[in-house]
């Protein structure tokens, strides 16, 4: 594990452009980091995206699996990053003092508008992690321009699967898209244990089925892995209900 992840994981601080520390609040649990790299080795991920840097934990996790390989690169998405009220550039900081500079293409944009970009640009990923705005429109559009540049067989995580509008994503994508769960964390960030809304009463019964869980037993997952089986084949009038 590189140094500054360790330090991360171990404290719960980092450090600010000036040396000084910093708290890391709403990093990812090591269990889904762990998640991270499974996905991404078994995926034999050479380009990957990520929606949402912060201070940096999850692209950490994925540019140390990167580093593994030759010619590879992580493309980040984040327009909040180098706000003084919000990351103040940590989170690249952070990927630069780790030694992976060289690796990372950093895109100051709205999801929409990055990943956009990364279509025009004919730009084609093998692992994606969103975890950008955690509404279910914005979700929803990140996952469909996501969906646009991720080759067949490559994997997708999204993060805080516990709240209620990932979740509605998540039955969506399981309902109506050539997509298969591959894996769950069941720990959750920080964040996600301070907004999860109230809502205990375990997923929706469309993913349990997806799972192949009973009804009781079905756990929420703060993380859900898919794998993507094949491009997208609806016709122009197809929808199942995901309610």
């Amino acid at each position: 594990m590189n140094e500054v992840l360790e330090e991360i994981l171990k404290t719960g601080f980092t450090k600010k452009l000036d040396g000084s520390p910093h708290k890391v609040i709403g990093q990812i649990s090591e269990e889904e980091g762990s998640l991270i790299q499974k996905c991404m080795t078994e995926a034999k991920a050479i380009v990957s995206v990520e929606i949402g840097l912060a201070f940096g934990t999850s692209a950490l996790y994925i540019c140390e699996t990167l580093r593994k390989n030759k010619n590879t690169k992580h493309y980040i998405i984040d327009p909040y990053q180098n706000f003084e009220n919000s990351y103040g550039g940590i989170g690249l900081n952070n990927l630069k003092r780790a030694g992976y500079g060289d690796i990372i293409h950093f895109i100051e944009k709205p999801s929409h508008l990055g990943l956009a970009e990364l279509e025009l640009n004919k730009v084609i990923v093998d692992f994606a992690f969103i975890d950008g705005w955690h509404t279910f429109d914005h979700v929803m559009v990140d996952f469909f321009f996501v969906d646009k540049i991720l080759r067949i067989g490559g994997t997708m995580i999204l993060d805080d699967a516990d709240w209620p509008a990932i979740e509605k994503v998540c039955s969506f994508i399981s309902s109506n898209r050539s997509y298969e769960f591959i894996g769950g964390s069941s720990q959750r960030s920080s964040l996600g244990e301070k907004k999860n809304n109230g809502n205990e009463t375990g997923i929706s019964n469309k993913l349990k089925n997806m799972i192949g869980k009973n009804v009781s037993a079905a756990p929420k997952y703060g993380a859900m892995a898919f794998r993507k089986i094949s491009h997208d084949e609806r016709s122009w009038d197809h929808f199942i209900d995901f309610n």
